[in-house]
C-alpha cells in the first residue's frame, strides 16, 4: 500500500486486492503529451503471481519513477493485452504509443468490479491524485501542451461527459473505457491524440 493510505485501510477493508502491489499511472506521467484518465486499475488471474514475482517488483519500481515508457508484453502481459486494445480506438499502434502515452487512475489498488466509490475521497492517494490533476494536467491540457483524455468516470474527476476545454477531452464512453461511436467528439479526440503521438515521437 502506498505509505499515506496505511491508516486509513487498517481501519477499513475495501474490496481491493492487497496481494497486488498498487499502480496509480503507467508511462512517462511526466512528461507524455497524451494523458488518459480513469478510474482504477483492474484485475487479472496473473496479477498476484507478477506483483509477488522479482520480475514483477523491478518493473512496478520502475513504473513508479513516472518516466518510463509504457510496459512491453514482457514486463506486463495483461497490461500489454488491455492498453493494445484502448489504444486502437485512437488510430495507433501500441509501439507508436509506448513512449507517448501514459495513464492515470484515480485509485491505485486493483480490484474485480470497483465498488468503493467511498474510498475515493478517504484515501490520501487519491487525493493527491485527484489535487495533482485538478493543479497541475488540467491546466496544462487547456492550455494545449498536453493532450488529456477522460475515458471513465468523469464526475469523480471534476469533469462532464461531453465537455472539452482546448486539449481536455470529455468523451461520451462505455463502461469498458471506449468512446461512443455516435460522439461527435470521438474524431477530434482521435486528430488530437494522433497528433500529439506524432509529434510526440519526432521530438524524440
Amino acid at each position: 500500500m502506498h505509505p499515506a493510505d496505511r491508516l486509513v485501510l487498517q481501519r477499513i477493508n475495501p474490496n481491493f486486492h492487497r496481494e497486488c502491489l498498487p499502480q496509480a499511472y503507467r508511462g512517462n506521467l511526466r512528461d507524455a503529451p497524451v494523458v488518459l484518465l480513469f478510474l482504477s486499475p483492474g484485475l487479472d488471474k496473473g496479477d498476484v503471481e507478477h506483483s509477488a514475482s522479482e520480475k514483477g517488483r523491478r518493473y512496478y519500481a520502475q513504473q513508479r519513477i513516472g518516466k518510463c515508457d509504457l510496459p512491453c508484453e514482457d514486463q506486463h502481459e495483461s497490461a500489454y493485452r488491455w492498453l493494445t486494445k484502448i489504444l486502437k480506438q485512437f488510430g495507433i499502434n501500441y509501439e507508436q504509443a509506448r513512449s507517448a502515452v501514459a495513464t492515470l487512475n484515480i485509485g491505485a489498488y486493483k480490484s474485480e468490479s470497483f465498488h468503493d466509490w467511498h474510498m475515493l475521497a478517504a484515501l490520501p492517494s487519491s487525493r493527491i491524485c485527484l489535487d495533482w490533476a485538478q493543479s497541475v494536467l488540467f491546466p496544462q491540457a487547456e492550455a494545449e501542451e498536453r493532450v488529456v483524455v477522460c475515458l471513465r468516470s468523469p464526475k469523480y474527476w471534476g469533469l462532464r461527459a461531453g465537455d472539452s476545454r482546448g486539449w481536455l477531452f470529455c468523451p461520451k464512453t462505455t463502461r469498458n473505457a471506449f468512446m461512443r461511436r455516435d460522439d461527435e467528439m470521438r474524431e477530434r479526440v482521435k486528430a488530437a491524440v494522433q497528433e500529439a503521438v506524432l509529434l510526440g515521437k519526432k521530438s524524440n
